[in-house]
């Protein structure tokens, strides 16, 4: 069984991943951590190197996750993707890679919110083409 997790640096990503690594445990699978760090269109008042400093903290993300992981006994693999739609970046590398199982955590948005951004959460599971576990 192949999982693929997907987090970002927000502190609620830490429960997405416990219950990932216990999944990975549990079925003997192979964990993939991903982290998808937006990419921001060039606006006159960005700061030069913004898309650098996201994609960073993507990367520094996904190294903690493997660490974290391993000091469970689950060997991880990471990926980092960078790009203007997480949940379209998380369900290609899916198949790309063949995945079982997504893991990804739900926020709470409110309506307003889900109706102009969008969750990341729900277009992961309306295109997944595996199982998906919503973690809340």
């Amino acid at each position: 069984m192949k999982i693929l997790v997907a987090i970002d640096d927000s502190a609620f990503a830490g429960k997405v991943l416990e219950t990932a690594v216990a999944m990975a445990v549990d079925k003997a699978a192979e964990l993939t951590i991903i982290s998808v760090a937006s990419l921001l269109d060039d606006i006159d008042d960005m700061p030069p190197g913004m898309n650098d400093k996201l994609r960073a903290v993507a990367e520094k993300t996904v190294a903690a996750a493997k660490e974290a992981a391993a000091a469970k006994g689950v060997r991880a693999e990471t990926h980092v993707e960078q790009s203007e739609s997480p949940a379209n970046s998380i369900v290609t590398y899916a198949k790309e890679m063949g995945a079982d199982r997504v893991v990804i955590g739900h926020k709470g948005k409110s309506r307003l919110e889900r109706l102009l951004v969008g969750s990341v959460a729900q277009g992961v599971v309306a295109h997944s083409p595996c199982s998906v576990f919503v973690v809340k």
